[in-house]
């Protein structure tokens, strides 16, 4: 009976993550996500520097727009997720 109960617990204990391992994969999703951001927000500033197409410059900082108040609230994310660097050991 114990070497049963041992065996469920140790199957429990291995289906949870450690809440380190946790917090790091969400702070590189975070990273990836605004990683992205940057590179889609570097090719509109492309489009709108250029400006030879209005239509696509219009286009081009509607969606900038956007793209900024979307990294704004990801970096807030980051922040209280705590990815920084600081106080997490």
């Amino acid at each position: 009976m114990k070497g049963w109960r041992a065996a469920c617990w140790t199957l429990i204990l291995l289906g949870i993550p450690s809440a380190g391992r946790a917090e790091f994969d969400q702070c590189r999703l975070i990273d990836q996500v605004l990683n992205r951001l940057g590179n889609a927000m570097a090719i509109n500033r492309l489009i709108i520097a250029e400006g030879n197409d209005s239509s696509a410059v219009a286009a081009a900082s509607e969606t900038l727009a956007q793209q900024n108040e979307s990294y704004r609230r990801t970096k807030r994310q980051r922040a209280k997720a705590g990815c920084d660097g600081w106080g997490r050991e």
